[in-house]
């Protein structure tokens, strides 16, 4: 029953329900309307309500037409009677099983309601309750709405859909970015670490696990003491506490021990990082094992040391050897003077022939020589020397004349002017305005 008087429409009988889809203008895309009901009245009343709505409408006369009806295609919105021969509308419902996910909205139109029914349809999912006699403008104005929200409803769902596949890709992202960062910290082969301001393990790497012991998972979310000794621990939190008020990259040195029992030397450097905001995220530091550079230093100092000690040692041995050769020089000239001396002053005394008293002195000043550093300083600084060059620089250096040379030595003075000649090229004398004797001399 409706308020406004129906005329009889193409397609309906007066007698008979009908289960046939009415021929509307509707475009391909447009929302389809499905009514169950058993009253070709109701029936032609909802046509003439909705025909203009630019949607397919199709009919049931019973529960089973419309199931059937759905089992083909998903109709947007459903109008349904409760009381119906056969399938009525409660049985209806309980094979349809609707979900907040369904395509479709149940309205139910009914005469006969009562408040029980009402609540048992709405406990079975139905959207809308419209009691006979229907009002044509609530019918229209309902199904508007009903249509309007399930295209409504599909939007969001696809607009989800598309949300929860980007958040799957993006979250999938994230997790290679993340597995990516943590694969690049593991390479690398020293510890590194990062803690967030209450100074808790936000992560390592694997090196740093290793170092203490332990597994990434027991690591995260630790603190220091939690993870170390009190003392080593409270050593990390100065260091941290300063360098979050300071923001400055910072360094010091700890000794630790490993799980493996052995004592590392370790450099720790630290340093601050910032959120997208800004604002300090942080700590991230890394251990740097010094033990062996430290090992290589003591060994290093000690062999200095044993060098110094050796250096010592060569430097008295030294000093005894001068003392020694000092004494041996002293006793030389000591025995020299007692035993030789005496005997050479004798024969110069008896000789009369000059040549012969020559060589008496030229053996007293040989003996000089012998007892000074003269004849030594000149054979060992300068090898290539001959026995007669020596013995022409030395009487140069007693002061004695070409002609004497001559005489003691039993040569022209032609040669002795040879042999000089050769010593100032030997000496690197030759075209500089030094006296000869005078550079001999110096060699004492």
């Amino acid at each position: 029953m409706v308020h406004e008087t129906l005329g009889t429409l193409h397609g309906f009988s007066d007698n008979k329900p009908q289960h046939v889809e009415a021929h509307v203008p509707a475009s391909k895309t447009a929302p389809q309307i499905l009514v169950i009901d058993d009253e070709p009245a109701l029936q032609k009343a909802m046509f003439k309500i909705l025909k203009d709505e630019n949607c397919k409408i199709a009919f049931a006369g019973n529960g089973l037409e419309g199931l059937t009806h759905i089992e083909k295609e998903k109709p947007d919105l459903i109008f349904l009677d409760l009381r119906m021969p056969g399938l009525d509308g409660f049985g209806f419902l309980e094979k349809l099983n609707i979900k907040p996910e369904d395509p479709y909205h149940v309205v139910v139109i009914t005469g006969h309601g009562d408040d029980k029914e009402v609540e048992r349809s709405f406990e079975l999912g139905v959207n809308f309750f419209l009691r006979k006699p229907l009002s044509l403008i609530e019918v229209r104005c309902l199904a508007r709405r009903c249509l309007e929200m399930k295209a409504n409803e599909r939007e969001l769902r696809a607009h989800r859909s598309s949300l929860e596949k980007k958040v799957v890709e993006r979250t999938q992202a994230l997790i290679n970015q993340v597995r990516f960062q943590q694969n690049l910290i593991d390479s690398i082969p020293v510890p590194v670490y990062f803690k967030d301001n209450n100074l808790r393990y936000l992560g390592c790497n694997r090196s740093f696990a290793e170092s203490l012991g332990s597994s990434k998972e027991q690591i995260i979310g630790k603190t220091e003491p939690e993870i170390t000794g009190a003392k080593l621990a409270s050593i990390h939190e100065q260091q941290d506490q300063r360098l979050l008020k300071t923001s400055l990259t910072i360094s010091y040195e700890v000794s630790c021990g490993y799980p493996d029992g052995t004592e590392h030397d370790l450099i720790i450097f630290k340093s601050i990082f910032f959120n997208n905001d800004g604002k300090i995220g942080g700590i991230i530091g890394t251990n740097l094992d010094i033990t062996e550079r430290n090992k290589a230093q003591v060994k290093a100092e000690l062999h200095a040391e044993e060098l110094k000690n050796t250096n010592t040692a060569l430097r008295v041995l030294l000093k005894q050897i001068n003392e020694n050769k000092t004494e041996m020089e002293t006793r030389v000239l000591d025995n020299f003077t007692r035993l030789v001396n005496p005997y050479l002053d004798l024969l110069e005394e008896n000789l009369a022939h000059t040549r012969q008293l020559e060589y008496v002195r030229v053996i007293q000043e040989n003996i000089k020589k012998i007892t000074s550093s003269f004849s030594v300083n000149l054979s060992s600084s300068y090898l290539n020397l001959s026995p007669r060059e020596i013995q022409v620089a030395d009487l140069v250096r007693q002061g004695r004349s070409n002609k004497d040379a001559a005489n003691i030595l039993s040569i022209s003075v032609n040669a002795v002017e040879f042999h000089r000649n050769n010593l100032r090229k030997k000496l690197g004398l030759q075209n500089k305005k030094i006296n000869l004797r005078t550079y001999l001399l110096t060699m004492q």
